[in-house]
């Protein structure tokens, strides 16, 4: 019955060579975030992550159509208190624009905040980069105090302020464009 029209779909979906796989579309897009180190060095908090980001194909489609995708990466370090709400102590956003350049053949990835720019021959390895952030400088430690419980809290976003007028409204409509990863969340100490 059912089983077997679905296999002969599958296999027809294969000999045209359309990939099939049992995940929903939603699965196939993520950013997660692993391998976190905070550690201190000259009276400053460093933060080193890896964050891997996995684009569907409208996005790819749009980066090969000249669209740069405009990375965040938000990072907040919060005081812990009992009776009270958290207190934030130091909220950080860094913007990365991710971006396929036609006549070199390269992806380049940009820091938007110092302009600092790097080209790379695959996705792969500007994905790589993009998702490498090592002794990004966090806090001093003059601004916590030495009694209480902090905790550093690192999402990563693709921000879709940033992507032209009409694919804007295509991300609000739909989950094309949306990709964000959970807050990782965890305590500030050596």
């Amino acid at each position: 019955g059912n089983w077997l029209s679905h296999g002969l779909l599958t296999a027809a979906l294969l000999v045209w060579g359309i990939c099939v796989t049992p995940v929903s579309l939603a699965q196939e897009t993520e950013i997660a975030i692993r391998d976190v180190q905070t550690g201190l060095r000259d009276n400053t908090w460093h933060l080193s992550a890896r964050v891997d980001y996995q684009l569907n194909r409208q996005m790819l489609d749009a980066l090969q159509n000249g669209i740069g995708l405009t990375f965040s990466l938000q990072v907040e370090v919060n005081e812990i208190r009992n009776w009270l709400p958290d207190a934030e102590i130091v909220t950080l956003q860094r913007d990365y624009e991710l971006s396929w350049q036609p006549l070199s053949r390269s992806y380049v990835v940009r820091n938007t905040g110092n302009e600092e720019q790097t080209a790379h021959t695959t996705l792969f390895a500007a994905l790589h980069e993009l998702g490498t952030i090592s002794d990004l400088p966090l806090v001093d430690t003059s601004l916590l105090d030495p009694e209480a419980r902090h905790e550093i809290s690192l999402r990563a976003l693709l921000d879709q302020q940033r992507l032209p007028g009409p694919l804007r409204m295509l991300g609000f409509w739909n989950d094309d464009f949306s990709l964000e990863s959970d807050w990782h969340q965890w305590p500030l100490e050596e």
